[in-house]
């Protein structure tokens, strides 16, 4: 055999090493964000799962490492608040997913104070609310399927979501696809 052929071979095996190690990786090692820019700042949502089961304010075990990672965000940029835009399954009636809103807001506003995150840098919207609640914002937009944390008046580039990180993101995506 050749040295390129070997040498390609030992990429080509290192490469799906790289591969199948980014598939098995676990919602712990990589707590997956959904940045963009948002009119208010930025958004934050979670790319692996949903916060919440429908009709449920209670948050899912597997958004732990979604919390851990968005309030490490915001202790590194303590001169920013944050606004969680809160949604709901808009499966009842107007007034109970009112509710569900707020309380899924406040189980959010929990879940970040309880990281570290001061109390006084959080507010909340919901995207159905007529009058916001004491202490919270009016909101801009309609709601959108999932609820989100706004880093208030920050851009994607101050998240130092940079290209190497999304490139692994999508070998990750990738590897995932492959052994599925």
């Amino acid at each position: 055999m050749s040295v390129h052929r070997l040498l390609r071979l030992a990429l080509a095996a290192l490469a799906l090493g790289l591969l199948a190690a980014c598939a098995g990786m676990n919602g712990d090692q990589r707590a997956q964000l959904e940045i963009s820019q948002d009119p208010r700042g930025v958004a934050i949502a979670s790319r692996d799962s949903n916060l919440f089961q429908p009709g449920s304010a209670t948050l899912q075990p597997e958004s732990a490492p979604f919390f851990d990672r968005v309030s490490q965000l915001l202790r590194d940029r303590p001169e920013r608040k944050a606004l969680i835009d809160s949604v709901s399954d808009n499966t009842g009636s107007a007034e109970y997913n009112q509710e569900l809103q707020e309380v899924r807001a406040l189980s959010i506003m929990k879940a970040l104070i309880t990281r570290g995150v001061d109390r006084s840098r959080l507010a909340y919207v919901t995207g159905s609310s007529a009058s916001p609640a004491p202490g919270a914002m009016t909101p801009v937009e309609p709601a959108v399927p999932q609820s989100k944390i706004i880093i208030l008046g920050a851009s994607t580039a101050d998240m130092n979501v940079n290209t190497l990180e999304r490139f692994f993101d999508g070998i990750s995506n990738f590897g995932k696809s492959l052994f599925k």
